[in-house]
């Protein structure tokens, strides 16, 4: 009897252990034509922890959203095929999209046109630790591409992504700007033509760019191409610098000016390349030690 009881209980654990997994894995909201959900903020106000949400091809304008679930997946089906274009509007006052799960993955969708009261519309505003994957996605015309605030420890990720006419023109506002993070990884991006403002802004406590380019062109206005003000643990490898000759910052990679955090350095890769067009400048200028 007692070797009964312990198969069923082991029935049992299996049942509940399986009825679990269902529940993990979350289930599918598409959104297009015909589908159970018509625009993507349909489909942000019942999402779920472990959902994933598939947006078809198609433009959408002026939808923006509040995104709370954890563990969330948004698929579009390439960033031009899938758009968003916030004509102006922010979701919260914040940004087109605003992420507040944890661990969240984003691909193959252009977000732009992000602007609000306080000129930092956003494509995407992210409030939350954890992990953000953002993958082959394209940002367009937005006060800020990106915007992050304090989430001590979130780890963020970009991939193949492409960041471009970020700014308000006011130089406080950037095409990325990743606020008080763990980690940042920018991996095989581009990001440039800012108006005024950097290319890419990080305070994180680490910063990881690889194979990225930031090339400016000859018209471009971009201020720095990267900066770090606060330094942290700082990496840059296999990267192409174009400064502009009519940038207003001749320096293309700042890293420290405002105070490094402790331990601080910067590693900066033989293979990268720098390209300054202005009569003079620098190509790094940094207050902690370079590895």
């Amino acid at each position: 009897m007692r070797h009964i009881r312990h198969i069923k209980a082991a029935g049992v654990s299996l049942a509940i252990f399986l009825a679990m997994a269902t529940v993990a894995t979350g289930a599918e909201l598409n959104v297009g034509p015909g589908a159970a959900f018509g625009k993507p903020s349909e489909a942000a106000k019942v999402a779920k922890d472990g959902d994933t949400v598939r947006i078809a091809a198609g433009e959408w304008r002026g939808d923006v959203c509040v995104w709370r679930a954890n563990n969330l997946t948004i698929l579009g089906e390439g960033p031009d095929k899938t758009i968003l274009d916030a004509e102006g509007r922010t979701a919260a006052g914040k940004g087109l999209w605003v992420v507040q799960g944890t661990n969240v993955t984003i691909r193959g969708l252009t977000l732009r046109g992000a602007a609000c009261r306080d000129r930092n519309g956003a494509g995407i505003r992210h409030e939350a630790d954890g992990a953000l994957m953002v993958s082959e996605c394209r940002f367009e015309d937005n006060e800020d591409g990106f915007l992050s605030g304090v989430a001590t420890n979130a780890v963020l990720t970009f991939e193949r992504c492409v960041f471009r006419g970020g700014g308000f023109g006011d130089g406080y506002s950037h095409n990325i700007y990743v606020g008080r993070a763990k980690k940042l990884i920018f991996r095989d991006c581009v990001s440039d033509h800012a108006r005024e403002g950097h290319a890419l802004k990080s305070r994180a406590l680490e910063t990881v760019i690889e194979r990225c380019v930031f090339d400016d062109g000859d018209d471009g206005r971009c201020s720095y191409l990267v900066n770090c003000p606060n330094g942290g643990h700082v990496s840059i490898s296999g990267c192409r610098f174009v400064q502009s000759p009519v940038a207003p910052n001749g320096t293309m990679v700042s890293v420290g000016e405002e105070g490094a955090y402790p331990d601080s350095y910067l590693d900066i890769a033989t293979d990268n390349v720098f390209e300054n067009r202005r009569a003079s400048g620098t190509k790094v200028r940094s207050t902690v030690p370079m590895r």
